[in-house]
């Protein structure tokens, strides 16, 4: 069939047969309508008015709606045997677009079959290069739809390929080669995005990170060890004087100890009155012990006869550690008595 012979013509009306002006009343219309119009210029309503304006704007409405529908009538008759002309003519290209339906599936058929084999030749050209990395690179990560197009050259497809295949191996190695313990995740983020630039970017993140979080662990050893060694330092003080003063309470005893009984204690004098009070205490016992001794009856002067001629015998004196509990007048008095017979007595070593 040649198409170029087929030719729709036309029989009625011919091409010079159609309606190439619709005429009407027109400058008539126009006339009345512009002098009807023209009492409503520059018309100004007021409150009062505002009903005669919706009275006058319905009455507009109205005599518009006359003509739009007398347009619409003519334009429908018009269009009436358009309308039934296009009718036949889709019937007639419905005839046609059924063998088109036909022939355009079995094109399309065709088309996929040879994207299809295109897209194997292109899987076969990644499978022969991938190698180790097919997990990592799956084919669908470097394949693209363009591939499939006709205009798309198969060499040129199997190239982009092998390309990227290539790029990923170089970067991978890349990777590999850091000397960082973050090499994994850099590697992690490099088969996520397949860019190189963004996985170093994570290396460093990580590296500093790792500095910020290795300076804060230092930070917090190291104020917990100057804590550490002021309580050693305040716990050694504490123990030296501790030390220090048991010494120095040894070297009194055994002071106290080496003094000759026939020698006098020597008296300390207290610098306040608790002071004296607990030197007074310290001497209650000496008292005590004279008054209990068997030489006290010796001590009296009534029951001994004066010797004008021979020289007083040596008393003999004791020396005795006690203490004693008691008020703080008490105490007071005590050490009076003691110094007001001249008992000596002293602090006693601890």
């Amino acid at each position: 069939m040649e198409s170029e012979k087929m030719e729709l013509r036309l029989i009625n009306p011919n091409e010079s047969g159609f309606l190439q002006h619709i005429e009407w009343n027109s400058e008539e219309i126009r006339k009345q309508v512009q002098m009807m119009m023209s009492a409503y210029t520059d018309v100004v309503y007021t409150e009062d008015t505002m009903k005669a304006a919706k009275d006058d704007r319905a009455t507009l409405n109205k005599f518009k709606k006359v003509i739009e529908d007398r347009r619409k009538e003519v334009k429908k008759k018009c269009m009436e045997p358009y309308e039934q002309f296009e009718k036949e003519v889709k019937e007639i290209t419905a005839l046609i677009d059924k063998p088109i339906g036909m022939i355009d599936s079995q094109i399309k058929e065709y088309e996929e079959k040879q994207k299809a084999e295109k897209k194997s030749q292109i899987q076969a050209a990644y499978d022969e290069s991938i190698g180790e990395f097919a997990n990592d690179l799956p084919f669908e990560r470097v394949f693209d739809t363009r591939y499939l197009n006709a205009t798309f050259s198969l060499s040129k497809a199997m190239s982009e390929v092998i390309e990227k295949i290539e790029k990923f191996k170089t970067d991978i190695a890349t990777i590999d080669s850091l000397d960082s313990k973050h090499k994994l995740n850099v590697r992690d983020v490099y088969v996520r995005t397949l860019d190189l630039s963004q996985a170093m970017a994570e290396d460093r993140r990580l590296r500093e990170l790792e500095e910020r979080l290795e300076a804060d662990r230092k930070a917090k050893e190291e104020a917990e060890r100057k804590r550490q060694e002021a309580e050693t330092a305040k716990r050694e003080e504490a123990e030296r004087q501790r030390a220090e003063a048991e010494r120095i309470a040894a070297e009194q005893k055994a002071a106290a100890k080496a003094q000759p009984e026939s020698e006098p204690e020597q008296m300390t004098q207290p610098v306040s009155e608790m002071g004296r009070a607990i030197a007074s205490i310290e001497h209650q016992a000496f008292s005590q012990a004279v008054q209990a001794a068997p030489e006290e009856k010796q001590e009296a002067p009534a029951q001994v006869p004066e010797k004008q001629s021979e020289p007083e015998a040596e008393v003999k004196r004791y020396k005795a550690t006690f203490w004693c509990k008691g008020t703080l007048e008490q105490i007071k008095a005590l050490g009076d008595y003691m110094r007001a017979n001249n008992i000596e007595f002293g602090k006693v070593a601890k």
